[in-house]
């Protein structure tokens, strides 16, 4: 097991001769002092609960909550510590550390932070004209340029992993990757994925994947009596915590009923506020059914498989299974990424960092500054810089009233189930031409139909979404230029994206939570899969191509068969969370 970055045990010397506890790690709903900072008796004994057998969570004090209620509850700390019969224990699976909260990694993930809250409104059709836009990504190209080279932190960003580009050298970034994490195929077309801009057949109905958007310009907790409240409480003003999040009247969403397709980053952490969990990756299986997608050429029912003249696939290796799995895998996923977050991480939320770096700068109301040692320029970027002028804060402007969950930032819950459900789905269906296994499939070989009767389209239509030149929002037919580029791999790489980066336009998540946990999401779900060429009758095999990439930039290959995973020709054991 890899070890945390040991901000845990840490102390800090805030001021001459006081120390702190907890500056890097989670406390939210337990008491705080003026500063923000978690009061030492609770924070001990959080730890004390982390790293026992889950019988003393119930003994941690809470904090005070806000018009009356109790503070929220913590959310499932014992979940990691539950076993499973599908996958290894939970504790048998590791992260590389987690960056240090005074480390430029941590900064650079911040300054990502702020430009995310700062473009939350900005609409993906019109992404690339904006000079805000072109802004983020020079400041953050410079910035995870120092952060790559900040090799002194046990858990320093890493291209290949955390940023595009191979395991060797960082891709500079640009308007068109802004926010991505350079996964196979993921780089092509608008940020937005394919799978979230059209209707889904569920089996007699419809699913129209339209939805109400928050209030535009709407930010949370960026004074610091709120801020600090929320701390405490892990509440919103109004008493309500984040299952409830934005929720208490209707000034939080946009007047009118209006419904649209995700059309700016505010809508994608809308849709991750609220989402069932493994609800994308479900949706993205029903619209490959429907689209006549093809099984992996290692399915015998595939259309070169050995049964395919006599037989069919169905709850093994045909719909309903695929169906069931790619809701099976999510459970595990869960399981496994607790355990990271409560057991081993304890790492603290962009939210509680957002204080530091305000209390450190400008100082709490009426306290004075705290010396945290984080790196200075993090309060000087031009991010930054606009945050205050906007918000008279440098707390992060969050899309959620409540601000965070109650449960730590590393690894990312919903980035290790997409990692996994994006998975087991590019692992079923076929996404590369047969005779060419490095050759991925085209999206527009998917085939749809607007009636449910007659012949399916030859191909499927692409859009961007955004504002329509009436001032309206709706779907702008994609260059069909960008549309040849698109590939089904890459759709449902930028699916898992979308997803994971989704929580941090949300605020509520790291760059280095999202991309860690797709791939521990991956491995996951690589261990299921090869279960599934051990116990089937007709010895399937699966093929797909990992997120993470090679030191020539090209992803892994894996192949499962036999109950074995092979990783570029070589038999791979995925205990250590990586392919």
């Amino acid at each position: 097991m890899c070890p945390s970055n040991g901000d845990t045990d840490r102390e800090w010397e805030v001021a001459p001769g006081v120390f702190a506890v907890g500056i890097g790690s989670f406390h939210k709903s337990l008491r705080h002092n003026d500063f923000g900072e978690v009061e030492r008796p609770e924070f001990e004994k959080l730890v004390k609960a982390t790293r026992g057998l889950g019988s003393e969570f119930k003994r941690v004090p809470k904090g005070p909550g806000r018009n009356g209620a109790d503070a929220a509850a913590l959310t499932n700390p014992q979940g990691g510590l539950a076993a499973d019969r599908l996958t290894h224990h939970p504790a048998g699976y590791a992260m590389l550390p987690a960056p240090k909260v005074d480390s430029i990694g941590t900064a650079a993930e911040m300054t990502e932070l702020y430009w995310m809250a700062l473009l939350r409104d900005c609409d993906f059709a019109h992404w690339d004209e904006g000079q805000l836009v072109s802004d983020a990504a020079s400041e953050l190209d410079g910035c995870f340029a120092r952060a790559v080279a900040d090799t002194q932190d046990v858990g320093h960003l890493r291209p290949g992993i955390d940023l595009p580009g191979s395991a060797l050298a960082r891709a500079p970034v640009t308007p068109q990757n802004l926010f991505r994490l350079g996964l196979p195929g993921e780089e092509v077309g608008p940020l937005v994925s394919q799978f979230f801009l059209r209707d889904v057949a569920f089996g007699t109905q419809t699913i129209d994947q339209m939805q109400r958007p928050y209030k535009s310009g709407a930010n949370y907790l960026t004074e610091f009596a709120d801020w600090k409240a929320a701390q405490d409480g892990g509440q919103d003003k109004f008493g309500k915590a984040y299952p409830e999040a934005n929720e208490y009247d209707e000034s939080f969403y946009e007047p009118g009923r209006l419904k649209r397709y995700i059309s700016t980053p505010r809508d994608l952490a809308r849709f991750v506020n609220k989402d069932a969990l493994h609800q994308a990756y479900f949706n993205a299986a029903l619209i490959l059914l429907s689209g006549a997608a093809k099984w992996t050429p290692g399915n015998p029912y595939s259309d070169c498989g050995p049964l395919k003249d006599r037989e069919a696939g169905f709850g093994v290796l045909g719909g309903p299974h695929i169906l069931a799995l790619v809701s099976e895998v999510a459970t595990r996923a869960l399981k496994v990424v607790w355990n990271q977050k409560w057991q081993v991480h304890l790492r603290l939320r962009p939210e509680a960092y957002g204080g530091l770096v305000h209390v450190q700068t400008i100082g709490a109301n009426g306290a004075g500054t705290r010396a945290y040692g984080l790196p200075e320029w993090v309060a000087a970027t031009k991010a930054a810089m606009m945050v205050k002028q906007d918000c008279k804060s440098l707390l992060l402007p969050m899309a959620y009233s409540p601000g965070s969950p109650t449960h730590p930032a590393y690894g990312a819950g919903h980035a290790t189930v997409a990692g996994a459900c994006v998975t087991v789905l590019k692992a079923y269906f076929q996404t590369f031409e047969c005779d060419d296994p490095m050759s991925p499939l085209k999206f527009t070989s998917l085939k749809e139909r607007s009636q449910p009767f007659g012949e399916k389209k030859d191909e499927i239509s692409c859009f961007v979404p955004g504002m329509l030149a009436n001032g309206t929002w709706g779907l702008l037919p994609l260059d069909e230029a960008v549309t040849a580029q698109l590939t089904i791999e890459g759709e449902l790489n930028k699916l898992a994206q979308n997803v994971a980066m989704g929580r941090s336009m949300g605020g509520v998540h790291w760059r280095s939570d999202n991309a860690r946990s797709l791939i521990l999401g991956e491995a996951i779900a690589a261990e299921m899969l090869a279960d599934i060429t051990r116990d089937a009758n007709e010895y399937p095999e699966f093929t797909f191509r990992t997120f993470a990439r090679k030191d020539d930039g090209e992803p892994k290959h894996v192949v499962i068969k036999g109950g074995r995973i092979f990783v570029d020709g070589n038999l791979t054991n995925t205990h250590m969370s990586a392919l």
